[in-house]
């Protein structure tokens, strides 16, 4: 799908009834590395059944727990049915302006957006959005650290600058940041308060269907998306496993360990299709090939015919050149290190 304005929207990511209505039923289960989740989730036995009889009480031990893992104080931490609760409502707690938001990225940021009345502009890379900024096009910014699909990375010495050029909100969304070693913009709350940073319990704790996110902001947004949540927003059950997996060091230690070594041999396996033909991008839970878009669209359909499912999107125009538009292929991590995607690629023909 392509959004009015032209920009590309990633397609039909994480659907597998649309997979199976297109490419039909695999032989095995459907492999989908379309999400971008740890194919490994953070677990928790004997849940106490008042948990889930009792309504929610204080969530203040969740946000101590999230407070301490993104080395914050939990004053400044909202929790959230998911981060895409923020992304959807926090644009309507603005007045309308004009909003920098990258164009190949996660669609849902500019759909709000735009719903709630602003003006999006849209920039192809980091340098893009410093030059509309340093113009005194924008009013507010939104940053995806590490972008997704791209896996580019802003620098948090260019969000400071963003913060402090720009009269609006700096909007950092990190659902992808904690397998890297990329410093988290959190570190910039104190003496930032138009900066709103997102973070998810669902990418990396491999826990999405808990629903449940984080936002962090020093400034007012954190009162007025309470007000907008009402009460109980995060369920019992939501709160009890998110406290435990913010806790267990010992887990997230083992787990990022697991997770490099996914990191690596995806890498590899990647590295010999991409060769001359695609860059290759690690965003930590996922990679991305990019490259012209009829063969990565041939890698798309020939993963999705033995059962395994990535997510594609494109850039609609032509490039300058007059050549073919570029495309993202985005891949998670397997849990099997890649053995079907390795068999699968065995058998594969390119065309330009």
């Amino acid at each position: 799908m392509i959004l009015s304005d032209g920009s590309a929207e990633l397609l039909h990511g994480g659907d597998l009834t649309y997979a199976s209505a297109v490419f039909g039923e695999p032989d095995e289960p459907w492999q989908d590395l379309s999400t971008g989740i740890s194919p490994w989730g953070y677990r928790a036995v004997n849940i106490p059944s008042d948990i889930w009889r009792d309504l929610p009480g204080s969530n203040r031990p969740l946000c101590e727990a999230a407070a301490e893992y993104y080395q914050t104080q939990p004053e400044f931490v909202v929790p959230l049915p998911g981060s895409q609760f923020a992304i959807s409502h926090m644009p309507r707690l603005l007045a309308p302006a004009t909003v920098a938001l990258p164009a190949i990225g996660y669609a849902e940021h500019a759909k709000a957006w735009q719903q709630a009345g602003h003006r999006v502009v849209f920039y192809d890379c980091i340098a893009g959005l410093q030059s509309l900024a340093e113009q005194g096009a924008l009013h507010s910014a939104v940053v995806i650290n590490p972008n997704n699909p791209t896996a580019e990375v802003c620098p948090l010495t260019t969000i400071e600058l963003l913060h402090g050029s720009l009269p609006g909100m700096v909007v950092v969304d990190e659902a992808f940041i904690d397998t890297l070693t990329l410093p988290s913009a959190v570190s910039l709350l104190p003496r930032c308060p138009r900066l709103c940073v997102l973070r998810s319990v669902g990418k990396f704790f491999g826990l999405a269907g808990i629903r449940l996110g984080f936002l962090l902001s020093s400034g007012d947004l954190p009162e007025r998306m309470l007000q907008v949540l009402g009460p109980w927003a995060v369920s019992h059950p939501a709160q009890w496993m998110g406290e435990r997996a913010l806790k267990d060091k010992a887990w997230q230690l083992a787990h990022k360990l697991r997770l490099r070594d996914a990191q690596q041999q995806l890498q590899k396996i990647l590295q010999q299709v991409a060769r001359d033909r695609f860059t290759l991008a690690n965003g930590g839970l996922f990679f991305t090939l990019r490259g012209s878009w009829k063969p990565l669209m041939v890698l798309h359909q020939t993963l999705a015919e033995s059962g395994i499912y990535t997510r594609w999107c494109y850039w609609p125009e032509p490039n300058e050149a007059g050549g073919t538009p570029p495309a993202w292929l985005r891949i998670g991590l397997p849990a099997d290190g890649g053995v079907r995607m390795a068999q699968a690629l065995k058998t594969i023909t390119f065309s330009e």
